[in-house]
């Protein structure tokens, strides 16, 4: 079978970045686009490069870490036009669970703005006295819905939606594997801060990681400086969204600076170059 292009595929979805496409009975087939995304807002400017950046983070990981929770990538190059495989990637097909389970390791973004209105987050309480990037006792969990508006809800509320069980393996899951991360990017220069999972469940009803994992758009990235300090440059799509404040963004289609993308995708490489290298 020759190489095809992508239309020869039926479009299941479109997401914010990525675009899922039928590949045959049991696989479907991820296209990671350059969109860029923020606030829950979609660009149509794109970013040359960020998808093929952002795809082969996730495989990165999703290799490295397939010992601590099956995932559903597939470790083989899908029939599709060759421009497009750098983005691309062949994945199981699951029943995809309603929750993004959220694992904080350090006080920041909305978490942060939350605790300094209200002391809590996601109705939380949380001991008083942080700043703004402190690293809490032990990471805490913040499940959201997904959707095209996020909305965080409480560990309960996931419980009710999901049931007992499966939350419970969420929550290890996402524990399992923030920690194992955690400390494998720290050792090379990188701090995860923050990162969200996606679930679903195969046809046996096992939970299996989906969607991307520890990339520059799910990851808030901390650049770990020599002395032990932090970089709180931002090495991530923080970048993108300071932009927007700075610039007073009205929640329309803007002209996005070169200067800001070239920008952003130099940090991203910062970020994958770090965490990729071996030590």
């Amino acid at each position: 079978m020759n190489d095809l292009n992508v239309d020869s595929y039926k479009k299941l979805y479109s997401g914010k970045i990525r675009d899922v496409y039928e590949y045959d009975q049991q696989h479907l087939l991820i296209v990671t686009s350059d969109r860029i995304s923020a606030f829950d807002f979609v660009f149509k400017e794109e970013v040359l490069g960020k998808g093929s950046l952002l795809n082969k983070m996730s495989i990165f990981w999703f290799k490295l870490t397939n010992g601590i929770i099956r995932n559903h990538y597939i470790d083989k190059k899908p029939k599709i036009d060759s421009n497009l495989i750098s983005r691309s990637m062949l994945v199981k097909k699951t029943k995809v669970l309603p929750v993004e389970a959220i694992v904080r390791g350090h006080i920041a973004g909305s978490a942060w703005k939350s605790y300094q209105e209200h002391g809590s987050i996601n109705g939380v309480q949380i001991s008083p006295g942080l700043s703004e990037y402190d690293r809490f006792m032990e990471p805490i969990f913040t499940p959201s819905t997904k959707g095209n508006k996020d909305e965080n809800i409480s560990i309960s509320k996931m419980k009710d939606m999901l049931g007992e069980e499966v939350s419970n393996k969420i929550i290890k899951a996402s524990f399992d594997l923030y920690n194992f991360a955690y400390e494998y990017s720290k050792s090379r220069g990188i701090i995860i801060a923050d990162t969200k999972f996606e679930f679903g469940l195969n046809d046996n009803n096992d939970l299996i990681l989906i969607d991307e994992i520890f990339t520059p758009d799910c990851s808030r990235f901390l650049k770990l400086d020599a002395d032990g300090s932090y970089d709180l440059d931002a090495f991530d799509k923080q970048y993108f969204r300071n932009y927007l404040l700075a610039s007073n963004w009205n929640k329309n289609q803007i002209k996005i600076p070169s200067e800001i993308k070239k920008n952003l995708m130099n940090k991203y490489q910062i970020a994958y170059d770090l965490i990729t290298k071996k030590v």
